[in-house]
């Protein structure tokens, strides 16, 4: 029984010392040597250069330790397949280092799919294979990766800067647990984002910080991106938002509004000796306002507050009128419209003025919640809410509506004063009870109740309407629960049925007048100069009578007046008509008679 037992002792122990001496055989006596570990590590076979390493193709050398030998070198996968074979019977001398690169394709010329790769070398005469393998045995493999990553900024927070000194913080996903760029772009001076800060972000990490400065200075107030660049270890970058400008949707909670001074005046006329309640968004600091009525030399009132609710009473004895509220803090300004609507005691005037309030919100470049760093406009496609501030102060085309009321306060020509909000809601004057409505500006967005049912039954009922503006009563919007939205596009007529052209610009030709049957051109020299845009009209409506006209070519008339029904319809499309008021002895003459027969 003895004899057995030590028997397979030594049996055990023969065999656990073969084990040690084969495993210090591969450990002290390797076949290949000279570090040979691919680099770099990770390619993208389609090319890419970082940090001054080409990732397009891997390279390895090593040389033989011991013997020479003919070997050949092998691409395979984690399968052990080979997909590449890169040498075959090349002759090395002991310690003759030699060099192999791979491209990352396979031996048929495509790419090898994404994934992990490892070199085989054959040494054909010993019948040995070895696979490369580092210091402590492990297996040095190459990776195939052409999918760049795909960051994602999912939140910036606050999204409305400054408050106090809390720092921006932005959190994201998507960058493989490496360092990123965040990028900075500002969204609303253009059509295409401008790129003004880029910064890096924590190694590995998810959130980073911006500090609310460019160029060391306050960010200027303004609608602002958040972007993410990550390049992965073969140079592929992947970028948030992939295009640019992004595709809607798709940057939800990328955005930050910069912000100091703003306010929010109402879209609607307040009756003259009412107060207007303006909503001041100074960031918590103090402010200053001031009151003017456009043309006027003195303010109508002044004060200073520091409630986000601020109360302006508008003069009573002055009546129906536009004002622009003019409110300072600190170092800041801005400039907001506010509308007088006649008081209501005396005798009503028997002419309407609308503003543009729709367009000058479709207009006005705030980004609204849930802030994607785009600015909501109905250019852009909407939607838009109505009640909020104006970003940039006076709205687009202020200038030249301002300009047309002053002209009519100076002529002491009695009007009533509403919006095109104010009749969309039912709030303050109506069309209903005036002879003439005068559209002050560009209606660019109507709603169908409004133009249809309201403003083309007017007329056909025997009201008289003058349109100002370029490209006005072309686009539908839909306008439920204070919000703007689904504009269209352009059709071909207008509200009322006319046929406008397309605008022409930087002409400097003589509108001359070509016929006059409703003698709205009496008292004028027959030619109106200084305009460089204006809108010809190609036709009235059908139904329509086409009596007084003037243009460049009888086919082609940019002011056009024409019976609609029992009513009369006038078109002036020269740009800026409204500020040329001021001096243009024609456009007076021409404004006179217009206003005599809205006036009924």
């Amino acid at each position: 029984m003895r004899l057995p037992a030590v028997a397979f002792a030594t049996l055990a122990v023969a065999s656990v010392a073969a084990f040690f001496v084969t495993q210090h055989l591969k450990v002290t006596t390797p076949l290949i040597a000279g570090f040979p570990r691919p680099v770099p590590s990770v390619i993208n076979p389609y090319g890419g250069t970082c940090g001054g390493v080409d990732h397009s193709r891997m390279r390895v050398s090593f040389y033989l330790l011991h013997r020479s030998d003919d070997v050949a070198v092998y691409v395979v996968d984690s399968g052990g397949t080979i997909v590449r074979t890169l040498a075959s019977g090349i002759h090395m001398g002991i310690k003759q280092r030699v060099l192999f690169g791979w491209n990352g394709r396979q031996d048929d010329g495509q790419v090898a799919p994404d994934g992990t790769y490892y070199v085989r070398v054959a040494l054909l005469h010993q019948g040995r294979t070895v696979e490369i393998t580092g210091r402590g045995g492990e297996l040095e493999g190459v990776k195939v990766k052409t999918i760049p990553p795909h960051p994602v900024v999912s939140n910036v927070s606050p999204s409305l800067i400054p408050q106090g000194s809390e720092l921006v913080t932005i959190s994201y996903s998507g960058n493989e647990h490496r360092g990123a760029v965040v990028k900075l772009y500002r969204t609303d001076l253009g059509p295409r984002p401008q790129l003004v800060k880029s910064f890096k972000t924590p190694w590995k990490g998810q959130s980073a910080r911006w500090d609310g400065l460019i160029h060391k200075r306050p960010a200027p107030a303004g609608t602002y991106l958040v972007g993410l660049d990550v390049t992965d270890a073969a140079c592929n970058t992947g970028r948030f938002p992939s295009l640019l400008p992004p595709v809607p949707g798709s940057t939800q909670n990328a955005g930050v509004t910069v912000r100091y001074l703003a306010a929010q005046p109402p879209l609607t006329s307040v009756a003259a000796g009412s107060r207007a309640v303006v909503y001041v968004d100074a960031r918590q600091k103090p402010y200053r306002w001031t009151l003017w009525r456009v043309g006027a030399r003195k303010p109508s009132g002044y004060g200073s507050e520091r409630r986000y609710d601020l109360h302006v009473k508008l003069p009573p004895a002055q009546g129906a009128g536009l004002y622009h509220l003019v409110i300072t803090s600190a170092s800041h300004r801005t400039d907001v419209p506010l509308e007088a609507a006649h008081p209501g005691t005396g005798n009503a005037p028997r002419i309407l003025v609308v503003l543009p309030a729709l367009t000058w919100q479709g207009r006005n470049p705030v980004d609204d919640p849930p802030r994607d760093g785009i600015p909501n406009t109905l250019d852009n496609g909407g939607p838009v809410q109505l009640s909020r501030v104006f970003a940039g102060g006076l709205p687009p085309g202020f200038a030249d509506d301002s300009a047309l009321l002053s002209y009519l306060d100076q002529s002491h020509l009695r009007y009533d004063l509403t919006t095109d909000v104010g009749l969309i809601d039912g709030t303050g004057p109506t069309m209903s009870g005036h002879a003439g409505v005068v559209l002050a500006g560009s209606e660019r967005w109507i709603p169908a109740s409004l133009a249809a049912a309201a403003l083309r039954s007017y007329v056909q009922g025997g009201g008289h309407v003058l349109s100002l503006g370029l490209g006005s009563l072309l686009r539908g919007v839909t306008v439920r629960g204070g919000v703007a939205s689904k504009p269209t596009a352009p059709a071909s007529v207008d509200a009322l049925g006319a046929r406008p052209g397309a605008v022409v610009s930087h002409g400097n030709n003589l509108i001359t007048v070509i016929r006059d049957g409703l003698g709205i051109f009496t008292g004028t020299s027959g030619a109106f100069s200084g305009y460089r845009s204006y809108q010809p009209f190609v036709s009235v409506a059908p139904a329509g009578r086409l009596l007084s006209s003037a243009g460049i070519t009888p086919s082609a008339p940019a002011v056009i007046g024409y019976r609609l029904g029992r009513g009369t319809v006038v078109d002036v499309g020269l740009d800026g008509f409204g500020s040329s008021l001021a001096g243009n002895i024609d456009a007076k003459e021409l404004f006179g008679r217009v206003w005599k027969l809205l006036g009924g």
